[in-house]
């Protein structure tokens, strides 16, 4: 794009070039004739095939590109991320009939300018029209501001936090207004006042010194540090960079470009504290450079294969595959993740690596982040754990977990078809004998089904919930309620709230609070779900409580002494029960990330304001919970 021939409050010298890519050119026809008609100074350039299109943008120059989003030889998705190969910055508008969310979000994602959709109506294409001619604009004022900036940073680039002028006599005649940020003052306290009086007693004399030999010569430079009275008493490093354009009419005085150095000098200091520090750290520390070359390593690091440290200043980090440490592939692993790092595209990269030596160490854990320098030099601060042991636990919990699960499956499946059989054979006799045994074998057949579901769930539900989703509480509960047996209880929902959550999980909880309540507390009990909302404080900001949510019931409730047990695998008053709904329960709980107590019911207004319900049921609270 040529912006001389554009400035970001209009279009002066010619129109605006755009490239139309779609593949109906009856449509593009009508496009153009639109676009004429609207007070926008356009000159459209038409394609039918986005490859031609890519052809036409390597050898001519555009201001903005238009295109369809579904075109057979090439989507407009796909035609986007390879204009933007060779025009990042070109503005790009995708005019398209087939519109959702998720193709804005992809659009957005691969760099579009702006995303419209096609419409029957004239005012369409004078929206169009406008977009385009904002985007140009807008392209063009960003360049600008860019060159400015630049323009600025060359000037500027001697200078430091801010910049003085003084006379011979060492008079401040002119002070930048950053110099409130640095010391405190305004420019109006140091202006007309002597510089000498605000520097340090024991710097004086040198600096009279330095400033006599700058007085020598026209244009000479020095670079001195001192230190300087800050407003509230306290004193500051500064390195300044002074300039004699005494004979300049523009200045006529010393110029002085000043940066605040406190903080370096306080770091000199130390240093040397810092690194016995870091020597006898347990990890190892090492500083790379950009060209992946150990500048610093700490005995930790080194004593892994009986080397001196300083043997490895220098090195490539190829080295840790030379002398037996890290494998070629690990080796390239943390050269990308010092890339990603130096690039700025990740703050800190983390590697799980198994290093070959020493023996004892099975995994180690690198983290690799930017190391600050006072002088901008780009180095990657890398650190080591040994996480041998971690790692050992997690693999054999995984291992654990994935035998229990099989176990639970081969039982499932061993146990449901001998079930399945009894089933059969008990509905069979039910149409020939009439005998309480059936009704018992009925009973036991269900009790062993249900053993069977819960055993499965209680080895699949444990796990922790890495990828929760958005869901409906009220929702979910009216679902779980509609799916298994109620008789007479009624189900009440307070609740409107949206929780981040395990679909599956949360149905699983629900539904076995639900069989518990009706279990326990009878056919006719009425349960309730409710949010448990964060308490306010006195000036009705929100307090630290946390939001959470309960399921309730009038039932008889859980008697003080049992409440400490419900949640123990096999536990339960209930005859039939295997006693594991309530195990399940608070493993998803926990699996969530949320603690649940169990209290006592106090009562709550019915849906249809007839007062209250009677106190005593069981009350179980889950806190912790995160709101949508």
């Amino acid at each position: 794009m040529d912006e001389r021939h554009l400035s970001p409050t209009g279009l002066s010298a010619r129109p605006i070039s755009v490239l139309h890519v779609d593949d109906d050119p009856a449509f593009l026809d009508l496009a153009g004739e639109m676009l004429d008609r609207t007070d926008e100074p356009l000159d459209v350039t038409t394609e039918t095939d986005p490859r031609d299109a890519l052809e036409r943008l390597a050898s001519s120059s555009f201001d903005c590109v238009v295109s369809d989003y579904d075109m057979p030889q090439m989507d407009g998705l796909e035609f986007l991320r390879r204009v933007r190969e060779d025009h990042p910055e070109l503005p790009f508008v995708l005019f398209t009939g087939k519109g959702s969310e998720e193709i804005a979000s992809e659009a957005i994602s691969a760099g579009v300018t702006d995303y419209l959709q096609k419409g029957p109506r004239e005012d369409q294409y004078a929206l169009l029209a406008n977009r385009i001619v904002n985007s140009v604009e807008h392209h063009v004022a960003e360049r600008e501001v860019d060159e400015t900036r630049t323009r600025f940073s060359k000037l500027l680039e001697h200078s430091a936090d801010y910049i003085f002028i003084i006379d011979a006599a060492g008079t401040l005649t002119y002070v930048t207004p950053s110099v409130e940020r640095i010391l405190g003052y305004e420019p109006e306290d140091l202006t007309g006042e002597n510089a000498f009086e605000f520097l340090h007693p024991d710097d004086v004399e040198r600096i009279r010194s330095e400033l006599a030999d700058v007085l020598d010569a026209p244009n000479a430079e020095k670079t001195v540090e001192l230190r300087t009275k800050h407003r509230d008493g306290s004193w500051r490093w500064v390195e300044i960079r002074a300039r004699n354009l005494l004979d300049d009419p523009g200045i006529e005085g010393i110029v002085g470009n000043v940066r605040d150095v406190t903080a370096r000098k306080e770091s000199e200091a130390e240093l040397d504290w810092h690194r016995s520090v870091i020597r006898s750290m347990d990890e190892g520390v090492y500083v790379l450079d950009r060209d992946y070359e150990f500048q610093f390593i700490n005995f930790r690091a080194s004593r892994t294969v009986d080397l001196s440290a300083q043997a490895w200043i220098g090195e490539h980090v190829s080295y840790l595959d030379e002398v037996g440490i890290f494998s070629e592939s690990a080796v390239a692993d943390v050269r990308a993740a010092v890339d990603d790092v130096a690039a700025g595209e990740r703050d800190e990269v983390t590697l799980v690596l198994e290093p070959e030596v020493p023996p004892s160490t099975d995994y180690l854990e690198l983290r690799i982040r930017p190391l600050e320098t006072d002088d901008d030099s780009e180095f990657i601060l890398a650190t080591t754990r040994d996480i041998s042991e971690r790692k050992r636990n997690e693999l054999d919990l995984e291992r654990k977990n994935e035998r229990l699960e099989a176990f639970a499956s081969v039982i499932s499946h061993d146990l449901r078809n001998p079930l399945e059989a009894v089933s059969t054979s008990l509905d069979l006799l039910d149409a020939e004998v009439d005998s309480d045994h059936l009704d018992r074998g009925h009973r036991a057949v269900d009790r062993m089904e249900r053993l069977i579901d819960e055993v499965l769930a209680l080895a699949r539900e444990g796990r922790t919930i890495d990828d929760p989703s958005p869901v409906s509480l009220a929702t979910v509960a009216r679902d779980r309620w509609a799916s298994i047996p109620t008789g007479d209880a009624t189900l009440t929902v307070d609740t409107d709230a949206h929780i981040l959550a395990d679909v599956g999980r949360l149905e699983q909880l629900l539904e076995n609070l639900f069989r518990n309540s009706i279990e326990h507390a009878g056919d006719d009990v009425t349960v309730r779900l409710a949010s448990v909302e964060p308490a306010a404080d006195r000036d009705g900001a929100e307090a630290d409580s946390e939001f959470g949510f309960v399921v309730e019931d009038d039932g008889p409730g859980i008697p003080p002494e049992h409440r400490d047990r419900i949640f123990e695998m096999g536990y339960s008053t209930a005859e039939d029960s295997p006693g594991l709904g309530l195990t399940i329960v608070d493993d998803i709980a926990q699996a969530h990330g949320w603690s649940v107590t169990v209290t006592e019911s106090d009562g709550w207004e019915h849906a249809d304001g007839e007062g209250q319900s009677s106190s005593g049921g069981a009350r179980f609270e889950f806190t912790g919970v995160e709101r949508f």
